[in-house]
């Protein structure tokens, strides 16, 4: 791929990224942009999928590439990648007796003839671009290079919209432990002015609570709250 058809796809992709920072759509986006760049017309095309660590397999393929088609388990070239196996090229699954599973149930099945599966230059994340063609003998060393290109140039925006996407969680889950200790800061607050005791005495009373019913410190603190008034807010604006 030469430099300035690598940046033509950069910019593609960007727009794709600015869109919509999303990561799986991101991924459906560069799905596209990649069997339209490479020629890969239904029933054949590309996917992608990104291993994420403690967090599901993030997955998409291009318009009229089947499911079946574009599996990532471990016995697949798409799924050995992702697995931190070498890039796999398939020039014909019907007559690759490695992957004869795929010919028979999966790839093969869905009108799919030659495989090129590459690894995705990720930091952290082990990812997979997964390209298919209903002709056999598609992916040689040049469609390869080709193929590797194009994954490199996708690398870069995933790899953002990836941090962007780690960076909301964290917000996320920041808010929701801002929420939560506010909530049992408050009926430890009721809890002191009832009983008059001390804070630490509230919170064990609070977590003696939670213990006995098996519920979330924070839901009985929440019960506690609602108990004396139902108009007390513990939300956070962003």
């Amino acid at each position: 791929m030469a430099e300035h058809d690598r940046q033509s796809v950069l910019e593609e992709l960007l727009d794709v990224l600015l869109g919509d920072w999303d990561p799986e759509v991101f991924l459906a986006g560069a799905a596209e942009a990649a069997a339209s760049r490479l020629g890969l017309a239904a029933p054949g095309g590309c996917a992608l999928a990104v291993n994420r660590s403690r967090r599901p397999l993030l997955s998409a393929r291009s318009a009229g590439l089947a499911a079946e088609a574009a599996g990532f388990g471990p016995g697949s070239p798409a799924g050995t990648v992702l697995g931190g196996g070498p890039d796999a090229v398939v020039p014909d699954v019907r007559a690759e007796q490695r992957w004869s599973a795929v010919a028979g149930a999966g790839a093969g099945a869905a009108g799919v003839r030659s495989v090129a599966a590459v690894a995705l230059p990720l930091a952290g994340e082990r990812g997979v671009l997964a390209c298919y063609s209903d002709r056999p003998n598609s992916f040689g060393p040049l469609e390869t290079g080709t193929v590797r290109g194009f994954a490199a140039t996708a690398a870069k925006p995933l790899r953002l919209a990836l941090l962007l996407d780690m960076q909301t969680a964290k917000a996320a889950n920041l808010q929701a432990a801002l929420e939560s200790r506010t909530v049992v800061d408050l009926a430890a607050g009721i809890i002191m002015g009832q009983n008059g005791c001390s804070q630490q005495a509230a919170i064990d009373i609070l977590r003696s609570v939670s213990n006995s019913r098996n519920i979330k410190i924070r839901n009985v603190a929440a019960g506690v709250v609602a108990a004396v008034s139902d108009r007390v807010d513990t939300h956070f604006d962003e």
